[in-house]
């Protein structure tokens, strides 16, 4: 079904019917499908099929415009996820294809799912030019709609807002270093690739960063880099990460750094840019926070400098952003083996005399194999205790696991009981973490890497 992924042929007239009249709908022009239903409210026209013979059904829908984010891939994505991810969140967010045309920039792409336990399909085409957006989604589960679609697609003109500027939407050029790519090949084997959060921010992970959207306002978490043995000492963090990362995006006009000594160091700058992607004006924030050695550069890009501070107002609110790189878990993306191996050491003092009382240490172990028809097994190994006395340990589980996207649950484990864990992907770069913590005991926690 890949190749089903449709592109929206802009200003051209390519199929003619004399038989039917054109109809109009906000911005787009159309003929439609002979015999389909349609089905038409405020902010949307739908025209629907369906086949007794084969169980097949279609449904089109032409969304009303709205304001364009004036990126193109931002405008499919944010549609992705409000049309499609929110009414069916198996559908994974792909790859758009870009196709521009008379100050018009569509992105079409599509997307299999689940409906009554059968396979269906998802296709969107976001289409931006003109400050204005308008959706097309298509869902079907059988093929054989397909030349209808087209011809409907095909006949689609969309009328220019009256007003506004002759000033195409610039479409993402994935060759260019620091421009976003989204889809599969960037999420690092995490399937339901789209976590939309309680409070309104959306996620998802790309190449090199987890993007987080709240209506006009985007949050960039960049991966961690090894800030410390590359860089320390010759440049202070937001100094390198300003003029290195986000001058590859921005052109900066002007910029201000953080001054207030506090401790944890807070290393941040902010200042006025223009998007070398889209051109427009922005006010952007710069975070460095550092964890375990490593440095996470996290962006915050907003149309104005008042409407950033609405959301952060200080530079710790940028940090708590860290929380959203959160991604549901799918069997899929489950099998496989998942390790980690931790290790701590103390070294002890007498509080009396002050001489050396030798080192306590901590060293663990742990190995988690997630099998097809819901078997698992888990390892864990380890010692502790001062050193030249240590205790070991060497436990091993055998069960069943069945899973949700946010928790696992594990029979036969110590004394035979079932446990339940939280689980979640932390999309890192070039993959992803597994964290599962145990609901009932909260040490009880584990943050394992896929080594096969």
């Amino acid at each position: 079904m890949k190749r089903i992924i449709f592109y929206l042929i802009l200003g051209t007239q390519a199929f003619v019917c004399l038989a039917q009249q054109r109809e109009t709908f906000d911005l787009a022009t159309f003929i439609p499908p002979a015999g389909w239903q349609k089905e038409a409210k405020d902010f949307a026209v739908s025209f629907v099929t369906t086949n007794a013979q084969t169980q097949g059904w279609c449904r089109v829908t032409i969304y009303k415009s709205i304001v364009s984010s004036g990126n193109s891939l931002t405008d499919f994505n944010t549609e992705w996820n409000a049309l499609i991810t929110k009414n069916y969140p198996d559908a994974a967010l792909p790859t758009p294809e870009a196709t521009t045309e008379d100050g018009w920039t569509s992105q079409s792409g599509v997307a299999k799912f689940q409906y009554n336990d059968q396979d269906a399909f998802g296709l969107l085409t976001t289409v931006s030019g003109y400050e204005k957006e308008v959706s097309i989604v298509v869902l079907m589960n059988q093929e054989e709609f397909m030349p209808v679609v087209e011809r409907f697609l095909t006949s689609i003109d969309l009328n220019k807002p009256a007003g506004v500027s002759n000033k195409p939407v610039v479409p993402v050029n994935h060759t260019q270093s620091g421009q976003p790519t989204s889809g599969n090949s960037s999420t690092g084997g995490i399937s339901i690739s789209t976590t939309n959060f309680d409070d309104g921010w959306v996620a998802q992970p790309f190449a090199d960063w987890v993007r987080i959207v709240s209506g006009t306002a985007e949050v960039y978490i960049y991966y961690t880099d090894d800030f410390s043995s590359k860089y320390s000492g010759q440049v202070e963090p937001e100094n390198h990460y300003w003029s290195s990362l986000i001058a590859q995006r921005f052109d900066i006009v002007n910029e201000a750094r953080w001054v207030e000594t506090t401790y944890p160091p807070i290393y941040y700058k902010e200042g006025d840019a223009v998007s070398k992607e889209t051109r427009k004006s922005c006010f952007i924030a710069m975070d460095v926070f550092f964890t375990n050695g490593g440095a996470q550069v996290i962006l915050a890009v907003s149309p104005t400098k008042d409407a950033l501070k609405q959301k952060f107002q200080h530079p710790r609110d940028l940090e708590k952003m860290l929380v959203y790189n959160k991604f549901a878990v799918t069997e899929k993306d489950l099998i496989g083996v998942w390790e980690e191996s931790t290790g701590t050491g103390i070294d002890m003092y007498n509080s009396v005399t002050g001489s050396y009382a030798g080192m306590s240490t901590t060293a663990a172990a742990n190995k988690f194999t997630f099998k097809t028809a819901g078997d698992y097994e888990s390892t864990h190994k380890g010692a502790f205790g001062m050193v030249g006395s240590m205790k070991f340990y060497d436990q091993k589980y055998i069960g069943k696991y069945t899973l949700t996207n946010w928790d696992v649950t594990m029979t036969k484990r110590f004394e035979g009981k079932t446990d339940v864990f939280w689980a979640q992907f932390q999309a890192v770069k070039g993959g992803r973490v597994l964290h599962i913590t145990n609901k009932t005991y909260s040490g009880n926690s584990y943050h394992l890497v896929k080594t096969n």
